[in-house]
């Protein structure tokens, strides 16, 4: 039975031949080219008619450097201990003690420098791209003058 029916379409393609189908698929590829090359409107005016408002643009205060915080902190002495494209991290003295400032390329690289710190404890003044660790006392002190919020982290060990 299949093999009689394969015949059948052999004998068909046979007397319809081959430049009868060529044409209809032709025909229909010729009119989607058309039409798909065929301009609505030209591109200025398209985009025009398409536009919207851009939306506002946040802009924030640049962030602090090392050197800046440093400055606020009233530091008598900066040894710069990391100087990485992705963070910077000093060590500062004042009279009144010892901070450390650490200063991020991005904000998403501070917040994944704070949720590993955590671990470890310790509390931070922490501000756009940057975070300060010092005693509690240091870092209020500083925050009048800089700004930033405190957070707390509570130590635990992994698996405890």
């Amino acid at each position: 039975m299949i093999m009689q029916e394969r015949r059948d379409t052999i004998d068909h393609m046979k007397r319809v031949g081959p430049g009868r189908l060529r044409r209809p698929v032709t025909a229909a590829l010729l009119l989607l080219a058309t039409a798909c090359a065929s301009p609505v409107a030209p591109p200025r005016q398209s985009a025009q008619h398409h536009a919207t408002a851009p939306a506002p643009v946040a802009t924030a205060a640049p962030a602090a450097s090392i050197e800046e915080l440093a400055s606020k902190a009233a530091c008598t002495s900066l040894k710069v201990q990391t100087d990485a494209a992705e963070l910077r991290q000093a060590a500062c003295q004042t009279a009144a003690g010892r901070y450390t400032i650490v200063t991020f390329a991005t904000e998403k690289g501070k917040r994944e420098w704070l949720d590993a710190a955590q671990m470890y404890g310790g509390t931070y003044l922490v501000g756009e791209q940057w975070a300060v660790v010092a005693s509690m006392d240091l870092l209020h002190a500083l925050q009048q003058r800089v700004g930033g919020d405190v957070e707390a982290a509570t130590h635990t060990m992994p698996g405890m």
